[in-house]
């Protein structure tokens, strides 16, 4: 199979440890061979990875690279990046760098069972206005379990590949994604547009992860988890040979921003993906109404173990994009989408003992310990009980035969204990009184379903903060794991968060199995560390309530970190979507003398948050006000939305009696018929431009 499993590596690397005769035909010559060559391994490789039907056999494809190689080697300045013998670069040193999309990469609502789906299309019809024999129509595919990846085409040519990341910055994992054959270096269409953004899922197939796992066996090395997880981990290589190696695959299913095409279905879109050279799954599907899509996702209920590729469930998408537009999103999902799940594969097994994990805000967890089973295509050996009352409720004891399943495929959790099979010999856990890491106190508050440890300097909860605070979506120190986590406590190095940038390397030189380079990494990737942004590092702090989109909520509002610090308790629970319990956790962590003490030590240190985009003052005009856009806007929606968030003000998807305006483009639909209805202010653009104009004028920076 040539283009198979052992022939993803680089193709310089195949090829150029053999005895290759460099031609001497003239550049002129070599100009047009090179060419033809070119053109003639692009059409194989697409024949192969995205087709499924090469037209060559092994040793012609072998010919043609190598003698394609043959003249680069002879004509070095006629190497193009383009070229199929320059999949491979080099490997990247330090943190993946990461870049904004420029239209953030959504999510899709879950829906599980009949009862969701059709309560899932309800809304579609009550936000559309449409009448029950009004017949909807969708496009179904199966839902891949891989990587979401966008990848950019800037006239024709590849430019750029992310990773989802947040959704709105992800990783760039460029060089990497270079080396996936089923990725065109360039697009097939024509007209070429000037702007194209592909996205779909990187995967590695069932077939291709159960041989990896043999040779990993065979040569006595840990096995991969699952196939996502091998398959993330693949293209997130720093090596992109090693990327190379693994017989990654992608499939497109959506596009990000685009100029140029006139595209008005999902399925226009699908077969635009097809004739722009991409791996499209053949099994999507056009649904005539939703007993059309019922259909589809039951045929696939069994078939999904019949494909090469992980799923656990199907995408259902409106086909009109023009009803698309109209249904607009509802927070980070799209209304007109949902992702159908199967329910989880479940096993039986035996609970051969119940610990306890200590968590960074001091929460004890019960963890139980089982007889390793295969699960959804993967080896559980443990899961959570959530707290003490969920494990007294479900009655999991000591040497109980118990179900477990693994919820989306992925998180594995006890379903049920088998008392029938019980013998007595079964034990009952006992909750402990003390920190089972530290000995200290423990406390329960009235109220709460979760155990404390309440000691500031239990060094579990020191372990499990610091994984926090390093991690990707906070501070992103690359170079610091789980393993120098435990040495760095143990050592006393690092006593808070803070400690991280205080480190020397000489201190690092001195535990165990640090090298130099090593060391040295250590301390590059804290110093580039030093200028997150604010609301990653608001997000690092590890404070209860406090999570990403909180965070964000925060630096948008406050800007530094001094006028967040300084904010009363009514100001921050004020915030939108922050509320009075995450305000007040804030305030009141904001105020223990110990953490004040912490942020002070990281100023010191040199840390200095990139300020957040402060929102307009509570003065503005359009402070607190409610947008809805509908409609063709000359100015992109995305653009004018975020324009408006500037000012201060909130965009919603949907019109209710809370809007305060609904700025109406051309073809507005019900939308601006529901405004009508409830009387709230329609603007036409120019009524829009005028509205912000005062405001914008005073923005920061105007």
């Amino acid at each position: 199979m040539w283009p198979g499993c052992d022939k993803m590596k680089p193709a310089m690397n195949n090829f150029a440890t053999d005895s290759i005769t460099a031609p001497t035909a003239p550049p002129e010559e070599a100009i047009a061979e090179i060419n033809g060559l070119r053109d003639k391994l692009s059409q194989a490789n697409h024949r192969y990875y995205v087709l499924d039907d090469p037209d060559i056999s092994d040793d012609e494809y072998d010919a043609l690279m190598r003698r394609l190689i043959a003249l680069e080697t002879a004509h070095p300045d006629l190497i193009t990046p383009d070229s199929p013998t320059q999949r491979v670069g080099a490997r990247l040193e330090g943190a993946f760098p990461e870049a904004a999309h420029r239209l953030p990469m959504l999510s899709l609502q879950d829906v599980r069972g009949d009862d969701e789906l059709s309560e899932w299309e309800k809304r579609i019809r009550r936000h559309l206005h449409l009448p029950e024999e009004t017949v909807i129509d969708y496009v179904c595919e199966p839902k891949i379990d891989g990587l979401a990846i966008a990848l950019t085409y800037e006239n024709g040519q590849f430019t750029r590949g992310l990773t989802r990341g947040d959704g709105t910055r992800g990783e760039d994992i460029t060089a990497n994604l270079r080396t996936v054959p089923s990725i065109p270096w360039r697009l097939r269409l024509d007209p070429v547009p000037p702007l194209f953004e592909a996205r779909g899922e990187v995967y590695l197939p069932r077939s291709e992860f159960e041989k990896m796992n043999e040779r990993q066996a065979a040569e006595g090395k840990p096995l991969f988890a699952n196939p996502r997880n091998a398959g993330a981990g693949s293209v997130r290589q720093k090596d992109p040979s090693v990327t190379a190696s693994r017989p990654l695959v992608f499939a497109a299913y959506a596009l990000g921003a685009f100029e140029g095409l006139e595209i008005k279905t999902q399925t226009e879109l699908l077969q635009t993906l097809r004739s722009a050279g991409f791996r499209v799954n053949p099994s999507s599907k056009l649904a005539h109404g939703l007993d059309e899509a019922r259909a589809f996702i039951e045929h696939w209920r069994e078939e999904r173990h019949r494909v090469d590729y992980a799923t656990d469930g199907v995408v259902v998408k409106v086909n009109g994009f023009s009803l698309q537009n109209e249904l607009g999103f509802v927070g980070r999902n799209p209304r007109w989408a949902c992702a159908f799940k199967f329910p989880p594969e479940e096993a039986v097994t035996r609970v051969l003992d119940i610990g306890v994990n200590v968590g960074r805000t001091g929460a004890l967890t019960p963890l139980a310990h089982f007889e390793p089973v295969e699960v959804a295509g993967t080896t559980v050996s443990k899961a959570t009980l959530h707290n003490e009352d969920e494990m007294r409720r479900k009655d999991v004891r000591i040497g109980d035969r118990v179900l477990i399943r693994k919820a989306g495929e992925i998180i594995p959790e006890v379903v049920k204990v088998l008392v029938e099979e019980r013998d007595g010999s079964e034990r009952e856990f006992v909750f402990p009184t003390a920190c089972p890491v530290c000995g200290g106190d423990v406390l329960r508050p009235e109220g709460e379903a979760v155990t404390r440890c309440i000691n500031a300097e239990c060094p579990a909860q020191l372990e499990r903060l610091l994984e926090h605070f390093v991690a990707r979506g906070a501070m992103n120190i690359d170079r610091i794991g789980e393993k120098l986590i435990k040495q760095l406590v143990a050592a006393k190095l690092v006593r808070d968060v803070a400690d991280v940038f205080a480190l020397a390397k000489e201190q690092l030189l001195g535990l165990e199995r640090m090298a130099e380079k090593s060391a040295q990494n250590v301390m590059d990737s804290v110093e580039g560390a030093k200028t997150p942004p604010l609301s990653r590092l608001i997000y690092a702090l590890g404070i209860r309530h406090v999570g990403a989109r909180t965070a964000e909520l925060l630096a948008e509002r406050f800007g530094t970190l001094d006028a967040l610090v300084a904010a009363p308790l009514e100001e921050i629970a004020g915030v939108h979507d922050v509320g009075p319990v995450a305000g007040a956790t804030l305030r009141a962590w904001l105020d223990e003398e110990h953490n004040r003490h912490v942020l002070d030590k990281l100023r010191r240190a040199g840390v200095q948050p990139v300020e957040g985009e402060k929102t307009a003052a509570a003065d503005s005009p359009l402070a607190g006000k409610s947008f809805v856009f509908t409609g063709a806007l000359s100015m992109p929606r995305p653009e004018a939305e975020a324009l408006v968030k500037r000012l201060g003000a909130r965009v919603a998807g949907s019109v209710s009696k809370k809007t305060d305006y609904v700025v109406a483009g051309a073809d507005a639909g019900s939308k601006a018929e529901r405004a009508r209805e409830l009387g709230v202010t329609i603007l036409s653009e120019e009524e829009f431009a005028a509205l912000i104009s005062p405001a914008a004028d005073n923005e920061p920076g105007a």
